[in-house]
């Protein structure tokens, strides 16, 4: 089951699942960011293939203070329904494990360009066999890709 979450710190979408009490624990979280821009300073179409631009640079090298350099990534053509071109400008994946105390977890990243606004969906998760967190096994690359294409469709088409 999904619950959304509200961070004030924070100011994306998330989601995150409720694996219950028993295990095995299924860990699922979702969350999507915006970027049009400071508040009252329209971004320009510039600006933001700048920001894009500098984002893949940084998540091409290591997207997390957790874990090192992503093991995929590249340019994004389709994600679920929408196409590059069609629906959004550019974008980008990375798929990377990061760890946190000895707990492991998976996480795909999409960004997208469309416009001056920049799309981050970020998914991540681990499926854990018993009561320790540390023995969990990261979510897959395969499995973040289905999880973002998911969404993606409803996330770009939220920007107009």
């Amino acid at each position: 089951m999904l619950q959304g979450k509200k961070d004030r710190l924070n100011p994306a979408c998330k989601w995150s699942n409720d694996p219950g009490d028993d295990p095995p624990f299924r860990f699922r979280d979702l969350g999507i960011t915006y970027d049009a821009g400071f508040v009252g300073l329209p971004a320009s179409v510039a600006d933001a293939r700048k920001s894009f631009a500098t984002m893949r640079r940084s998540d091409y090298r290591q997207p997390s203070i957790f874990g090192g350099a992503p093991s995929v990534r590249g340019t994004v053509k389709q994600v679920g329904s929408a196409k590059a071109g069609e629906h959004f400008d550019e974008g980008y994946y990375v798929y990377y494990v990061y760890e946190v105390g000895e707990a492991k977890r998976g996480e795909g990243k999409a960004v997208l360009r469309k416009g001056n606004v920049v799309i981050t969906i970020n998914v991540s998760g681990a499926n854990v066999p018993g009561r320790l967190v540390r023995d969990g096994k990261p979510i897959g690359n395969a499995t973040a890709q289905a999880m973002i294409d998911v969404v993606a469709a409803q996330a770009i088409a939220a920007v107009r």
